[in-house]
This record gives structure tokens, sequence and C-alpha cells, in this order.
């Protein structure tokens, strides 16, 4: 009987399909799996005898299933099936399924544990190696998907789908890897070193309820009333939710019922905050109407939009 609790499929593999357990190298730097030699051997000879240096790489649609409970339809990612040719390695232990980083992303997305332990065993190598730790000595169970790969005629067909996955609640932090997910991602996984330094991080349009959950700081923000049509652009050195504590009123938009965080690269300075806000609210009044002075709009009109900032 499998002793895990909180489990979210049946404990059987499909048929023809292997268990693959969620690791580093699927989401950091090699994004890639090597297949099981035993898994290999099962193609059979008349698959296996086909493949030689003149035919060991193959393009392939990676066709994935979405975890149960995610509202995502399936999807595909383009990826590579190869053969290598390494001294002492068998043929059947030297087949590789290498991807980009966009299907990393959504491993990340839909396994957020097993993404977060993986960050956490990358970033504290030199920590977990004197304590002679391997990944899955961090952070609990470890997740599994499983895949199948089958051929059609000389092209194989690839499908990666859950085989177990833990549930948000039973994970230890499912709110803070969920709210943290979007920045992690951006920087562990579409950026190196100095395109981290520089790159902005956008949320999502979010409900004003959510405000006090928003704890970045030295941000660009916009407030928005998606039925009046109306917005407002600030800056602030501080969290969102210390901006705008629950129960204050401190401020001359107050009709605002969305809002999107824009945080800036580590180590913008005040100065270059503050001069981004002045230079897009200046930008935006040139085409929405608006509440500063004396300023002119290029159109008459756009969509009845209005840029509620009183000064620039």
């Amino acid at each position: 009987m499998d002793a895990r609790k909180d489990r979210v499929q049946p404990v059987r593999l499909s048929k023809n399909f292997f268990p693959l357990d969620i690791h580093k190298s699927m989401f950091i730097n090699d994004l890639t799996i090597t297949v099981p030699a035993y898994y290999v051997k099962s193609w059979g000879n008349d698959i296996l005898d086909t493949h030689n240096k003149d035919n060991y790489k193959w393009e392939i649609d990676l066709n994935y299933e979405s975890p149960r409970g995610k509202l995502e339809k399936n999807k595909k990612f383009k990826a590579i099936l190869s053969l290598s040719f390494a001294k002492n390695r068998s043929k059947e232990s030297s087949y590789r399924i290498k991807w980009d980083k966009e299907f990393a992303v959504q491993l990340a997305k839909d396994y957020p544990k097993s993404f977060v332990r993986a960050l956490e065993f990358h970033i504290g190598d030199e920590h977990y190696k004197k304590l002679k730790f391997t990944e899955f000595d961090v952070g609990g169970f470890k997740e599994q998907l499983q895949v199948k790969i089958s051929w059609d005629t000389t092209k194989p067909i690839v499908v990666f789908k859950e085989f177990f996955r833990v549930r948000d609640e039973s994970q230890d932090f499912p709110m803070v890897y969920n709210e943290l997910s979007s920045y992690l991602i951006a920087d562990y996984l579409l950026s190196d070193e100095n395109e981290i330094a520089r790159r902005i991080q956008i949320s999502d349009w979010k409900p004003r309820s959510q405000l006090n959950k928003e704890l970045n700081e030295n941000n660009i923000y916009i407030l928005f009333n998606r039925e009046k049509k109306e917005f407002y652009i600030g800056e602030t050195k501080k969290s969102l939710s210390q901006r705008y504590p629950r129960g204050q009123k401190h401020h001359s938009f107050e009709d605002w019922n969305e809002f999107i965080v824009i945080q800036l690269p580590t180590g913008t300075s005040d100065q270059t905050r503050i001069l981004i806000e002045r230079v897009l609210i200046s930008s935006f009044s040139i085409f929405f109407s608006n509440k500063l002075n004396n300023e002119k709009k290029i159109f008459n009109d756009i969509s009845g939009i209005m840029l509620m900032n009183k000064k620039k």
C-alpha cells in the first residue's frame, strides 16, 4: 500500500508509462531527462536497430497533460529526443529528452513545491554538499510525473502527465509558493545574471482585496477602476501592502478596485524609480484625458479612459 497521503491520482502507473521524479535539472540549467535503460529496451530491436550516427536525433512535440484540478488545457511543447554515443555507456542508457524554458516554466507553475525544492538545493549547493544531502533530502515527499514514449514508424510520440502531486492544502507553505512563483520563475528560468539585473517583473491584474499580500518593495504600480475607465500611476519604495494599509484613506484616487505591480530590478535607486513614474505619467497624459493642468492630448478621446494623477 502506498504510504503517501493526499494523493491526487491513482497509485498505479498508466500502461506503457515510466515514473519520473521531478528534479532540479528539469527546471534549471540542463532542462533534460535521461530515459531509463529498461524502458528503452521495451521499444524492441526493430526500433533500436534503426538508431545510429545517421539517425540519432528527433524533433518532437511533447504532449503535456495538466495535473488534476488545474484549469489549463493540455499543451504541446517543442523538445528533442536524442541518442548520445558516450564511451563506457550502453546504447540503451544514452537516450535524452531536452526541452526549452517554455516547458520548464509550465512545470514550475504546475509543481511549485518541486520547483521551490529545486531552487533551495540549487542556491544551497555548497551547504548541502557538506551535509552529503541529495536533492530529495530537502523538502519532504518528491513529486512525480509519468512519461510514455512510443514510436509511430520512425517518429517518437511523447506524453508527460501527473503521477504524484502534493495537494496545495497539504504543502508546507502553499500560499507562499503561489505568490512568489512568478518572481522565482522569472529570475531562475528566464534570465542569466546580467538579465536579472535589468529585468522588470509585472504581476497580473489583481483585485483590491489581495493588496495585503503584496510584499515586494521598490515598485511602480497602477490602480484601476475598470468600470469607470480611470487609472492612477504611482511609485513606492515600500511594498504596496505598506503603502496602502487597510482602514486608512490617504489617496487622491480612492475609487479603485484593481491593481498591477511593476517590480523594478534590485538596486534601482529612489531617484530612478521616481523618474520612471514621472516619465510614465507624462507619456500617458499625452494620449489620455487627465487631471493635469495645461496638458494637450494628441487625440480627443481614447475610449473615455481617464488618467487620475493630479501632478507629475
